[in-house]
């Protein structure tokens, strides 16, 4: 098989904006859950198919074209990848306020995908979600999604104040799907203080903090089984939102 210099360019317009997608994106952008070895060959297996369509557009012709395309790629994908990242971090921060008025505020532990220090629930929530998102195919449906992104020129400095809001946009998204996945166990747990404060008001030779802490931790914990019910629809109200932000990307880029 013979590889002409025009499917050449093409493949590396198109690696250049898989390939910073994978570093920012999660789960791939993580050392312990992929090597930089295996994010390399993910990168390329993602740019193959993208070369098609890439090829069938318009290439650069010069040398300053191509750094400047290829620079322009890799600052789309890391668009796109950071919608991804900002959007499946509901998820934690949603568990990280269950741990936060549950009182398990104990030390916390790594978390693998981030790499940073998440609260246990937090990271439960997280792991939860990302099961949740490969058995569903939802991983498929964003890749399809970003596969799509190419039929749109790039992004441009026109588009860096559309930009700006659809990152804004996707935050917006972050908190609120975080507060609607914790609400019910936040709810619960403000109740338990409120009987707590009235138990204190009306027996005040019973030690209430000593009650206190265990029935908290204990309704947590409770709350938290109940809550990842809830999880299947918000992994997919987040893929919905997902694909929304890369069609906004894309509408950006043929503007």
């Amino acid at each position: 098989m013979v590889i002409e210099g025009r499917d050449l360019i093409a493949f590396l317009i198109a690696l250049a904006r898989m390939g910073a997608f994978v570093i920012v994106a999660p789960p791939f952008n993580t050392q312990g859950v992929i090597p930089y070895q295996g994010r390399v060959l993910l990168a390329v297996a993602l740019a193959m198919p993208a070369t098609g369509i890439v090829a069938a557009g318009v290439l650069p012709t010069t040398t300053p074209e191509l750094i400047g395309t290829i620079a322009l790629q890799a600052v789309t994908g890391f668009a796109f990848g950071f919608v991804v990242l900002v959007l499946f971090s509901a998820f934690s921060t949603a568990g990280a306020l269950g741990d936060l008025f549950g009182g398990i505020v104990l030390p916390p532990s790594l978390d693998p995908l981030s790499q940073n220090q998440v609260p246990l629930v937090g990271q439960l929530f997280e792991q939860v979600a990302l099961v949740l998102l490969f058995v569903t195919n939802g991983e498929f449906i964003v890749l399809r999604g970003l596969l799509l992104s190419f039929s749109a020129t790039g992004l441009g400095l026109q588009a860096s104040g559309g930009l700006a809001h659809g990152m804004a946009a996707s935050l917006e998204t972050l908190f609120v799907s975080a507060l609607e996945i914790a609400t019910p166990l936040l709810v619960v747990l403000f109740a338990a203080q409120v009987v707590l404060a009235l138990l204190a008001k009306a027996a005040p030779q019973m030690n209430v903090f000593l009650l206190g802490f265990p029935l908290q931790v204990l309704a947590t914990i409770l709350m938290v089984a109940l809550a990842i019910q809830v999880l299947p629809s918000a992994v997919d109200r987040i893929v919905e939102r997902i694909l929304v932000d890369f069609g906004d990307l894309i509408r950006l880029g043929r503007a």
